[in-house]
């Protein structure tokens, strides 16, 4: 650190608290993020992706009933355009289809969607399954 005075900059012999104090706290910050990129290196697991699908809410709506889900995908590698099926299989009537595509799913992440029918669907008779994805 420089001192001015009237003959000009004098460089004083130790630096101030200050300094060490940031020096310390940039070296912590360092080291913090190159731990925590070596114990992701480690921790990987190239595995396919797997999928958790639960069914949130089931409300009526207009000309039918909303089945509102979350997917998770538990796995380390994510996928693209997951496709999801809802398989309606009511006790008196005909069996229903309803599907939506993701576009992707993180690895270690959670997406919302939402299937319509117009059958009220019940635990019993819904059925939620991923049908495919690609690999991004």
């Amino acid at each position: 650190m420089t001192k001015s005075s009237a003959k000009g900059h004098i460089e004083t012999s130790s630096p101030h608290w200050i300094e060490w104090l940031t020096g310390g706290l940039c070296g912590c910050i360092v080291i913090a993020l190159l731990g925590w990129l070596i114990w992701d290196i480690y921790r990987y697991d190239d595995s396919a992706p797997d999928f958790t699908l639960n069914v949130t809410a089931i409300e009526p709506a207009s000309g039918g009933f909303r089945v509102a889900f979350d997917i998770h995908n538990v796995s380390q590698s994510t996928a693209a355009r997951v496709h999801v099926v809802g398989d309606l299989q009511p006790a008196a009537g005909a069996a229903e289809t309803a599907d939506v595509t993701f576009d992707y799913v993180a690895s270690e992440s959670r997406d919302r969607a939402t299937l319509f029918f117009t059958t009220q669907p019940s635990t019993d008779t819904l059925q939620l399954r991923v049908a495919g994805y690609t690999e991004p």
